[in-house]
């Protein structure tokens, strides 16, 4: 028999949702259910900073390759269409800025930002001290 100290809660959907398909989707999950936002507020509690101090540095770094690509004459938006991304901005390239075709292949990227957050979330909390199994109160 596991004493009391092993035992461990089993986690909420919700909270499987996001660890699963990360903070995001978790917080869609909350919304749909009528509790006033309470869910939510512990999502964001419980994963927000890390959440964010991820997901900000890389979508940075996202953006300054692309910008640093289409700077220098490479088409982006060919290389994000031969790994199944689709871009609006391919025929428009002449008159639209370097910046615009940017970030309009940065959030085409976004797909491919999206796996690396969710795994390097919970590094990043332990970076920053979060426990992020301990519950919020």
């Amino acid at each position: 028999m596991a004493t009391p100290e092993l035992q461990q809660k089993e986690p909420s959907p919700i909270e499987q949702i996001t660890a699963k398909y990360g903070l995001e989707a978790g917080l869609l999950q909350s919304l749909r259910q009528n509790d006033g936002g309470t869910t939510a507020k512990k999502l964001l509690t419980k994963y927000g900073v890390a959440y964010l101090a991820t997901s900000i540095p890389l979508a940075l770094l996202s953006f300054a390759i692309c910008y640093g690509l289409v700077d220098n004459g490479i088409e982006v938006t060919g290389v994000l269409s031969q790994i199944g991304i689709a871009s609006s901005s391919g025929d428009t390239s002449e008159k639209v800025g370097t910046f615009a075709i940017a970030y309009a292949a940065h959030k085409a990227a976004s797909p491919i930002r999206f796996p690396p957050t969710v795994l390097l979330t919970p590094i990043m909390a332990k970076l920053i001290g979060k426990d992020v199994n301990e519950e919020s109160q």
